[in-house]
């Protein structure tokens, strides 16, 4: 067994979840958001095996992601959400990549750089996330140069409260992005994140654009419709029983009584294990669920492994962080964040190991 910290991801679990959002968006094309190195899973594994099942539009923040994707995949339509930056113009074009166009200046950078904007652009208005994008003032400016009805022009946007579907704002986003569209007659549109994809058809249009939903977070306030896809597990580098009452890690913030027994376990902060899940998170061993004790360390924490029973805490066993019994999003509500945040967080020492 390792003696490191371990992100098994499980690709056919991913290769799932594409096909239930596609399902639910047979409406239209169905892209993946593979930015953040697949949310921290591995952006050249997970883009090749969506890949292939089929997957050929995908979205990442960076032009520097950008490139790195093309490499795994020549022939995909890879668009970059943080748009055409001054300076990036000739590795845009190098690459073939598509930069989402966010403002009037990224706009006159495209066209003077040689792109065909009314030919192959993506086009971002803002519809009320108040985030990156053009406004309909802006829209206005320039929808005179994209009246060819054969243009390959993308509208896009982004819901700010898809994951609550009885909010205000998504019906408000919706109507702002359709009167958008009027200024682009014969343009394909692109409104749906992974949340939107759940949402009524209204949201679907031509694409979507999931990026959760398919790394098994739940894109829903309810019962997650998503497979889980990851186990992060770590070694046992210690286990001993104490043999009076005694205080663990920094700041003696634990006190754990005589006879306690106690597994070092070799996963810290550096590892992207939130310091906030400090005598509150919980791991799994051989099944048993263990709570976290004491402050965690840069590169180790403790478990209270009391209750286990000895014979089933052998040499090969190790403490699963996340696992389908403990989700990501389960981890997340321990520390009051996201599950997104949990995935990103998870460090390079962390080896990712792709089971298919």
């Amino acid at each position: 067994m390792p003696n490191h910290p371990t992100l098994d991801v499980n690709l056919s679990a991913i290769a799932a979840n594409y096909r239930l959002l596609k399902a639910r968006h047979a409406k239209g094309t169905l892209a993946a958001v593979v930015k953040a190195d697949a949310y921290g899973l591995g952006m050249s594994a997970v883009a090749a095996r969506l890949w292939d099942e089929g997957c050929r539009d995908f979205f990442v923040a960076t032009l520097a992601e950008g490139v790195s994707l093309r490499a795994v995949l020549p022939e995909a339509n890879i668009g970059v959400f943080n748009g055409l930056l001054a300076g990036e113009e000739k590795e845009f074009q190098r690459h073939t990549l598509m930069p989402v166009l966010n403002d009037l200046g990224q706009v006159e950078r495209f066209q003077g750089s040689g792109f065909r904007i009314q030919d192959s652009g993506i086009i971002h208005v803002d519809t009320g996330m108040t985030r990156l994008g053009l406004s309909i003032v802006d829209l206005k400016k320039i929808s005179f140069r994209i009246l060819n009805p054969e243009s390959r022009i993308l509208l896009m946007s982004h819901l700010a409260c898809a994951s609550d579907p009885a909010h205000p704002k998504n019906a408000e986003q919706l109507t702002r992005f359709r009167e958008a569209l009027k200024y682009f007659p014969g343009a394909k549109a692109s409104l749906a994140n992974s949340s939107g994809i759940f949402l009524s058809p209204d949201f679907h249009f031509d694409l979507a654009r999931p990026g959760c939903a398919l790394y098994g977070i739940n894109p829903t306030k309810g019962e997650n419709p998503m497979q889980p896809v990851a186990t992060l597990s770590a070694p046992i580098l210690q286990i001993r029983t104490l043999d009076h009452d005694e205080a663990i890690g920094y700041d003696a913030t634990y006190a754990a009584p005589k006879g306690s027994r106690i597994a070092v376990i070799g996963i810290g902060y550096a590892d992207g294990w939130m310091r906030a899940l400090s005598n509150k998170g919980s791991a799994y061993i051989a099944g048993y669920k263990v709570p976290v004790i004491g402050i965690i360390s840069m590169d180790m924490l403790a478990l209270d492994v009391t209750n286990i029973p000895e014979a089933k805490l052998t040499s090969d066993v190790r403490a699963e962080f996340i696992n389908a019994q403990h989700t990501v999003d389960d981890v997340a509500r321990d520390c009051n964040t996201i599950g997104y945040e949990i995935f990103t967080r998870i460090g390079n020492r962390v080896a990712r190991n792709y089971i298919d």
